[in-house]
């Protein structure tokens, strides 16, 4: 999918209403950016509302899921109103083929246009692109509404996105609280198929947030299908990783409370016993507890244990029964969304009628033995220089490290998926030859999950020269606020910027407004410069070290010696 444009009716954050942002154009050249890997930058400075756009996106998504969902817990049902959406009043059109397409070409893809006015049920109006066929056919409304009697899913579902993906590298809890609504409902989700005995392949709802337990999971993932000389090469290269060792994971058979009244129970691992059965046959040993808890039925186990040596065989045994890396990873999802049965009924509303402002840390944080599901001793192998690769444990690895790994598995794990990933600040603790080379290797590591790169979409947020600098100037967004202190986007192309390939120098300058050396150390430069002794100004120039500005200094001495020569 392609996003189009955002336009705000009401005021959400910073955004006014009014506020609109424009992303790709139905141009010959903007048809030719959506065929190659170009991510929108939004920049600026702290506060501007970058990271705004990004929660307004998520949490209309989120209400659009939930319009079209066929399941929707009843404690969310009673705070949920198809009829109003934080934000409330918007316009977004974007691109994209209908899942049921066979082919996902910009040729059959179609403009999507969803309204929402204040108070009203959001409506969802497609028509063919100016590239396709069928251009100039009437639009026609899609219902997003199930059907009551057969449980279809809403026409509209087709053409919503099959994933998107949050990731924040801070404390932007506005923009997960959309995930964090979705990871109770799929638990709730799969409560209810246990209770009626339904299937449960994976979550009906698309959004996904990639937090500390999650990344472990794609990591995973990645790291047992991918290919070390080819997609997982810029973890090598970077990172010196050049392989998993082996890892232990738990899982805790607790009791799922289908009907707390009737005291109705099940082992909350009973729908995917069979997958976990899978699970076993990959691990190199594994052992269980017996239960011996009344109303379970006999023979399950409360805890077991799977530890797993990782080799090439291991690797094509995992393949063998996961027909993929997001298959396994959707299946860690679900284990890792199972860890909500510690939350009763009375959080869950709390987080289900939240508007904005609701934390995490009002969640209750399980330890080990109250998840149903975590990973243990999981351990790397690191090349350091040595005869051989270390075996590092994945907790000792630095803040950069890990959002490296975030980053880069997200993008791997996304394959042949119709995707939106919002990324704010995922390169806040990554040095500055990561930064140089962050776009090159998102682009790498987006290739090589699958060459179209129309399925996907990249909205991200930085401060960094160096990625608004790997950015083409169509792309790269800038946030600043006018006279009237409302907030303004311009693309650097209208401000006449250019910044692919730009130098560092000039983003700042032009940009951020910004000296090219830090404040403190910059006016103790000038006040030399302007009230200095030759004596004073030539240690400066054995003091300070070098920039374009430390040339003032000689200019300076040479002023003042020729003056001192005419005297």
């Amino acid at each position: 999918m392609k996003l189009l444009s955002l336009e705000i009716g009401e005021q959400f954050r910073s955004l006014h209403p009014g506020f609109k942002v424009n992303f790709h154009q139905l141009t010959d050249k903007g048809v030719q950016s959506m065929l190659e890997f170009q991510p929108f930058c939004f920049a600026g400075l702290n506060g501007s509302g970058k990271s705004n756009v990004l929660e307004a996106l998520a949490a209309i998504f989120y209400h659009l899921e939930m319009c079209v969902a066929k399941y929707r817990p009843d404690s969310f049902e009673k705070h949920f109103n198809r009829k109003k959406c934080t934000p409330d009043a918007f316009t977004l059109k974007y691109l994209t083929c209908s899942s049921n397409k066979k082919d996902y070409v910009l040729f059959l893809a179609d403009v999507v246009t969803i309204t929402k006015e204040k108070g009203k049920e959001p409506i969802m109006k497609v028509e063919p692109n100016p590239f396709s066929k069928d251009k100039g056919s009437e639009p026609r409304e899609l219902s997003l509404k199930p059907s009551d009697r057969s449980k279809e899913r809403a026409a509209g579902k087709e053409y919503l996105p099959d994933l998107v993906v949050g990731y924040s590298s801070g404390e932007n809890e506005i923009l997960s609280l959309p995930f964090i609504k979705n990871r109770l409902i799929h638990f709730d989700e799969y409560k209810e198929a246990v209770k009626k005995g339904l299937p449960f392949d994976e979550p009906e709802t698309s959004l996904i947030y990639i937090d500390e337990g999650m990344s472990q999971a794609v990591l995973l993932a990645c790291m047992l299908y991918e290919d070390p000389e080819t997609t997982l090469k810029p973890l090598r290269d970077e990172l010196g990783i050049v392989g998993i060792r082996s890892f232990r994971m738990n899982l805790n058979m607790q009791t799922l409370y289908l009907d707390e009244e009737k005291n109705e129970t099940s082992p909350i691992l009973y729908q995917v016993e069979h997958i976990i059965e899978k699970l076993k046959s990959c691990a190199t040993t594994w052992y269980e507890q017996k239960s011996g808890i009344k109303g379970l039925r006999d023979g399950l186990f409360t805890v077991l244990t799977l530890d797993f040596f990782v080799d090439d065989k291991t690797k094509q045994v995992f393949k063998d029964h996961f027909k993929s890396s997001f298959e396994l990873f959707r299946f860690f999802q679900l284990l890792y969304e199972l860890n909500a049965n510690i939350i009763n009924t009375e959080t869950k509303e709390e987080v289900y009628k939240s508007r904005g402002f609701y934390t995490d840390g009002k969640l209750p944080e399980a330890g080990p033995e109250d998840r149903v599901f975590y990973f243990l001793d999981y351990m790397i192998l690191k090349d350091e220089g040595g005869e051989k690769p270390s075996e590092r444990l994945l907790r000792e690895f630095s803040d950069g490290e890990h959002q490296f790994l975030h980053t880069m598995g997200i993008c791997l794990m996304l394959k042949d998926r119709r995707t939106l990933l919002l990324l704010d600040e995922p390169e806040t603790h990554f040095n500055p030859k990561w930064r140089a080379e962050f776009i090159k290797i998102l682009n790498s590591s987006i290739k090589t999950g699958g060459t179209n790169n129309f399925l996907k979409d990249v909205v991200l947020t930085s401060h960094s020269p160096f990625i608004i600098s790997d950015c083409m100037p169509d792309n790269v967004l800038f946030f600043t606020r006018n006279e009237n202190k409302l907030l303004e986007v311009k693309k650097a192309t209208d401000l006449g910027l250019k910044t692919y390939g730009s130098s560092v120098d000039y983003i700042l300058r032009k940009f951020f407004k910004t000296n090219l050396i830090s404040s403190k150390s910059f006016e103790d430069l000038k006040n030399i410069i302007d009230n200095g002794t030759i004596d004073e100004l030539r240690k400066a120039v054995e003091d300070f070290g070098e920039s374009s500005e430390k040339q003032f200094l000689f200019k300076k001495i040479y002023e003042k010696m020729e003056k001192k020569d005419d005297n």
